[in-house]
């Protein structure tokens, strides 16, 4: 269990590659391609975050944490709460949206947090660390982003909401990120033992 836990950002990089193929060649239907191919790009993401060039957790710390510490075993990180919170935001806006076509706010929710990317990798992390480039730009500015806009160019359907649909589907992922990464089950596995981050995941290429 460890073993695989602690190469999470491997296997995030193979299921990367086989959803996405998968939903080339098999999905048909639009939005569900579409929510398939955003799962796919958000495991490479994670693979980007934490695998090659890695390095986010330094960065998250930095932007996120508004923290100087650059000594990864004090921070309440490890590889089990960032698969736990990575791959449990996943679930619970993306893959749910893609189990239940039915319930149209989870696509809007997850599509809306896909665009969110584009200000977050493109303007925030750039800003805040005063460079080009942050860890989870390629995949979620050029490809991430991409699939949200086109979502919202090409199938959505405005007749489809109310107006508090986009409320209810902002404080889903909302609440979803707050479970995911700010809850006392995330910092709470952050503290156990046998999941230290590797230098390549906690610093990337600045370990070089």
């Amino acid at each position: 269990m460890k073993k695989f836990v602690n190469n999470w950002q491997n296997i995030s990089l193979a299921l990367g590659i086989l959803i996405g193929a998968f939903a080339f060649l098999f999905i048909e239907e639009i939005t569900q391609k579409l929510l398939l191919l955003s799962i796919a790009v958000l495991f490479l993401h994670f693979f980007e975050e934490f695998g090659f060039p890695g390095g986010f957790p330094l960065m998250g710390m930095k932007v996120l944490m508004n923290s100087k510490e650059k000594d990864s075993t004090k921070w309440n990180c490890n590889n089990l709460n960032s698969m736990f919170g990575n791959w449990g935001f996943l679930f619970l806006i993306y893959i749910l949206a893609v189990l239940l076509p039915e319930v149209k706010i989870l696509t809007l929710s997850a599509m809306l947090f896909s665009f969110a990317e584009l200000f977050m990798h493109l303007l925030l992390f750039n800003i805040k660390l005063k460079t080009f480039y942050n860890l989870g730009m390629v995949t979620g500015v050029f490809l991430l982003s991409p699939i949200a806009i086109y979502y919202f160019a090409n199938v959505y359907d405005g007749n489809l909401f109310f107006g508090y649909d986009y409320i209810l589907a902002v404080a889903w992922f909302a609440v979803v990120f707050w479970f995911s990464f700010r809850s006392p089950l995330y910092w709470g596995l952050g503290k156990l033992k046998g999941y230290k981050l590797s230098k390549q995941s906690a610093y990337g290429l600045q370990n070089f």
